[in-house]
């Protein structure tokens, strides 16, 4: 009998050279995307076929350079962009809604208990504005 299952074949890095020796100006180019968050370190280390040991001792040389540079000298981080910014502040003010609805349901189901327990109870439970809490 032939075995005619095929062997999954493994992901291929997006790189069009993977595992090859980078130049320094493009190592920085990596490290600068990771240093700004725009990349991890897995999804660079996949993006461009690099081995994430290599990728972290790059970045630690490269911070090793920088201490030494005057702050004026050292290269502008580049600026990310707003949009991934914005749709987490959307998703805040998403959340902080569903929040407010939630505790304004809360707040008209208690009042209309008080208001219930007042009626079969025949007693006042909500105290007046300003009244001073008994001791017990």
């Amino acid at each position: 009998m032939e075995n005619t299952k095929k062997k999954a074949k493994k992901k291929d890095p997006l790189s069009r050279t993977p595992y090859t020796r980078r130049s320094d100006l493009e190592m920085a180019k990596i490290a600068s995307e990771v240093q700004s968050g725009l990349l991890g370190i897995r999804s660079a280390c996949l993006k461009y076929g690099l081995c994430r040991n290599t990728l972290k001792l790059y970045l630690i040389k490269s911070a090793m350079r920088n201490l030494g540079e005057p702050i004026s000298k050292q290269k502008p981080l580049p600026t990310m962009n707003h949009e991934p910014k914005e749709s987490v502040l959307k998703k805040e003010v998403q959340r902080l809604n569903t929040e407010l609805e939630y505790a304004k349901l809360k707040l008209l189901s208690l009042e209309t208990m008080i208001q219930e327990a007042e009626k079969h109870l025949q007693i006042k439970i909500k105290k007046k504005y300003g009244t001073k809490q008994s001791k017990g």
